[in-house]
């Protein structure tokens, strides 16, 4: 009995040494893990980041010279322009120009029917001529003593009234061209042929100097 009492009681000491061997073992393998992944936070921490990649573009290098910009809003007007209107109303006859044409100093922009006025200046100087011929016959008999000098004065007096009569009505003949005031281009027309207007209607809402290569900004406000 005393025997087998003896072997149990070192049986149970072998036993106890295996466990405590086991323990030490699993705590070094924890404290060898623990060790390695305190390393490897350590050197995250202490290692700096990547620098980041650049992006790098290329252009060719010329000179140019760059006038100062300012925004404004505001209306374009040439220098130097007219408006072209009618002076006188009537029916449109012919129009010599096109819109956005160049015209030349002079050039007939457009004609109104000066039918009736032709006419007119007709008999104006038909009118003339009677009274030319009355002045020249009266001038010879004052010359003569035939006649006093009132009947002279008032053959002078009626030749000057008919010659007043054909100018006014060459005059409104001449009033019912409209030409180009300057040399420059033409806006848009405002008229067609066989239109009826009235005095100082457009014919070109803007017509330019050619002369005027520059411009004012009329700002909005």
């Amino acid at each position: 009995m005393h025997d087998i009492a003896q072997k149990e009681k070192i049986g149970m000491k072998s036993t106890r040494k295996i466990v405590i061997k086991a323990a030490l073992a699993v705590f070094g393998l924890f404290l060898i893990l623990a060790g390695i992944k305190a390393l490897q936070i350590v050197k995250m921490v202490s290692s700096k980041p990547p620098m980041p990649v650049e992006t790098v573009t290329s252009a060719i290098v010329k000179e140019e010279d760059w006038a100062p910009v300012l925004s404004s809003v505001g209306s374009v007007s040439a220098v130097q322009g007219a408006i072209v209107s009618a002076e006188l109303g009537g029916t449109v006859s012919e129009v010599g120009f096109e819109s956005g044409a160049v015209a030349k100093k002079g050039d007939v922009l457009l004609r109104l029917d000066t039918s009736s006025e032709q006419a007119q200046l007709r008999t104006a100087e038909a009118d003339l001529e009677l009274a030319r011929a009355d002045l020249e016959r009266s001038r010879g008999l004052a010359t003569r003593k035939v006649i006093s000098k009132a009947e002279l004065d008032g053959a002078e007096s009626k030749f000057k009234q008919k010659e007043g009569s054909v100018d006014n009505m060459r005059a409104m003949i001449a009033k019912k061209e409209v030409r180009a005031p300057f040399d420059g281009q033409l806006g848009i027309r405002q008229v067609n042929v066989g239109q009826m207007i009235n005095a100082g209607q457009l014919v070109v809402p803007r017509f330019c100097a050619a002369a005027a290569t520059t411009c004012e900004i009329i700002p909005r406000t």
